[in-house]
């Protein structure tokens, strides 16, 4: 599977514990707060973002770094589970693996997330079985963990014409390496002007394109998502579902985003396909449970038009 792979991804995958709850404790609060529901599940941007593009009927494939631990070996068997190929995921005693406590309010679906970062950022090497590993598919996906190894990812993926895509939540040491070697540039709503020091959302997306990228789009939750070319804008408004939980949402995005690129859409059909996808994730309690096939995404999506 390695050698025919759609999307590879290199970045952060994390075991998660979720549970909804009617309101956060307080500490030393006397009275308890019960659990309505409690699951684990796979998480991380790039992780999660995988686990949607297979999902939907994509080759994905993971690289990086688990601890060989209960945790990381779970994680391993789950993209098995979701065909995610793992023929260069490393399991290295003593590394770790990241692990997060997520609350969710009942009401809103709204979430106060706990993290345990246990893999350094430095930990992954790449040798040149991940630069074949990369070379051969067609997208390469991060998220800024591992992020040496990030550059250096997509450095091989650009000499090979592999089209890079990245996932930005916030600014981090390093970025001006790697986006000018992004080719779809999906961020978070604080990341533009956070990255730029440009106050405005529109200014500051501009800039960014600036740097080279084809696309960049822009996710808003609730909102939907705004997305540029260096000719175009759009708004794309989010699609309405009944949200148990938002976890994940984001990463599904980016999964329905690679998708859709892949089958060579216009960005703005593949902003609302995503959108879909983002959308019917949030119907489960977990960042991955609720994830979408694309018959489903379709109808949803066609529903609207």
């Amino acid at each position: 599977m390695g050698k025919n792979l759609d999307v590879v991804g290199l970045g952060y995958c994390a075991y998660d514990i979720l549970a909804i709850v009617p309101r956060l404790p307080g500490f030393d609060d006397v009275q308890m707060v019960h659990l309505d529901e409690l699951v684990y599940d796979g998480g991380g941007p790039v992780g999660t973002a995988l686990a949607a593009v297979a999902r939907l009927g994509a080759r994905a494939g993971y690289l990086g770094v688990l601890g060989d631990d209960m945790e990381g070996r779970w994680l391993r068997d789950l993209c098995v589970q979701e065909v995610v190929d793992v023929s260069r995921l490393r399991l290295e005693a003593g590394s770790g693996t990241n692990r997060c406590l997520l609350l969710v309010h009942q009401a809103t679906g709204g979430r106060a997330i706990l993290c345990q970062p246990r893999v350094e950022t430095a930990r992954l090497t790449l040798d040149d079985a991940d630069r074949s590993y990369i070379q051969a598919a067609r997208v390469l996906h991060l998220d800024g963990q591992f992020l040496p190894a990030a550059v250096q990812a997509a450095r091989w993926a650009r000499e090979a014409g592999v089209k890079v895509c990245f996932d930005g939540n916030h600014p981090r040491s390093g970025l001006e390496e790697l986006l000018p070697l992004v080719d779809w540039l999906v961020v978070a709503e604080p990341f533009p002007t956070a990255y730029t020091g440009r106050p405005d959302l529109e200014d500051a997306a501009r800039s960014l394109l600036a740097l080279g990228p084809a696309a960049v789009v822009v996710t808003q939750g609730e909102r939907g998502c705004q997305a540029w070319k260096a000719d175009d804008q759009w708004q794309i408004p989010a699609c309405p579902v009944q949200v148990i939980d938002t976890t994940g949402a984001g990463d599904a995005f980016h999964g329905g985003f690679i998708y859709g690129m892949l089958q060579g859409w216009e960005v703005r059909r593949v902003a609302a396909f995503a959108n879909a996808v983002a959308a019917l994730n949030c119907r489960m309690l977990g960042g991955r449970r609720g994830l979408p096939g694309v018959e489903e995404v379709a109808a949803l999506v066609s529903g609207r038009d």
